[in-house]
């Protein structure tokens, strides 16, 4: 069975090989040419962004993940949708609409074990290229880590691309197109609903890690450089005054008219708004929190597609043909 599943989809094998090897070719000459600046011009950690050597190596960090990042990008959304499209769908929707299962399943091998080796074996193909992905956008990634240009893992364009989180959306895709191939045993709707499946998925999760646990809240009551910690994600932030009401940074600025000023950008107008009463709050997630999103996600992604995997196996066992 296993050669056959080869003889079967070798196409998309090698293809997806293919794009991952291409890929991480480009991310390691990138990544080496960032990590060769890093080590030979980054300032110290704490510079001001508006001097000339801080600022020169800001803008040329962010010149050489520019180009990469932008095609990194598009890859949460296109390469599930691209799994579930050419690997999911057609696995049994091919066979039902080419009527060869009828052949197959009257073979020495049974249906059962026909069925257990395609999505076992192709399965763990796809977890295997989700995994891949992610420990070749790591190491690039960790080449333009390097202080004061810090590299937030939270961040949409990345938070899909590193840890197990693409093994998750790869596995569950291509469950998704397994799935919609049982059911509608045409190769043709099962792409087509899959791939939007995939992408009401991906838009609808782009911005939900922030709403994975309830936010820790940091209120500050004097001039800090830093309220909320390096490498944490932003939920909310906003100023109360003594009784607890909440302002908008627009709406404290009314209420301390020709109070403090009126350059609101400036610590001595934060220090004035301090005295006036009025607290500083942030609501984030910490950088501790990044495995425990990866996980959340994951689930929320596998649970159901296990449950349509489950739903396509039991439909495609059944004795009617």
């Amino acid at each position: 069975m296993l050669w056959l599943t080869w003889r079967q989809h070798r196409t998309q094998l090698l293809v997806t090989v293919a794009a991952l090897a291409v890929l991480g070719a480009v991310l390691l000459i990138n990544g080496l040419g960032a990590a060769g600046f890093a080590a030979q011009h980054a300032p110290a950690a704490d510079c001001v962004a508006d001097t000339p050597e801080c600022s020169a190596y800001l803008v040329e960090m962010n010149e050489r993940i520019r180009p990469v990042g932008e095609l990194l990008s598009w890859l949460p959304l296109l390469a599930p949708a691209m799994i579930g499209a050419f690997w999911g769908a057609p696995l049994l929707a091919r066979e039902f609409e080419q009527g060869t299962h009828q052949l197959a399943w009257t073979q020495s091998v049974t249906r059962r074990r026909w069925l257990a080796a395609k999505i076992v074996g192709l399965g763990a193909a796809v977890t295997l290229g989700g995994l891949v992905l992610a420990c070749a956008v790591s190491p690039w990634l960790a080449a333009f880590d390097v202080a004061p240009f810090n590299v937030d893992r939270f961040d949409p364009r990345w938070f899909r691309l590193v840890g197990i989180v693409p093994a998750a959306w790869w596995l569950s895709a291509f469950l998704l197109g397994m799935a919609a191939g049982a059911l509608f045993r045409r190769t043709l709707p099962a792409m087509a609903v899959t791939l939007a499946v995939c992408a009401l998925a991906f838009f609808g999760l782009l911005r939900a890690p922030s709403s994975y646990a309830a936010p820790v809240r940091a209120v500050q009551a004097e001039v800090i450089d830093e309220l909320t910690p390096e490498g944490s994600l932003s939920v909310h932030d906003y100023w109360i005054d003594r009784s607890g009401r909440q302002y908008t940074s627009q709406d404290r600025t009314l209420a301390l008219a020709g109070l403090c000023g009126t350059d609101e950008t400036t610590k001595k107008y934060a220090k004035c708004s301090f005295r006036h009463g009025f607290r500083q709050v942030a609501e984030f997630h910490p950088a501790g929190r990044f495995w425990r999103f990866q996980l959340t996600e994951a689930g929320i992604l596998l649970i159901p597609a296990l449950a349509l995997g489950g739903v396509a196996v039991r439909r495609t066992l059944r004795p009617r043909i």
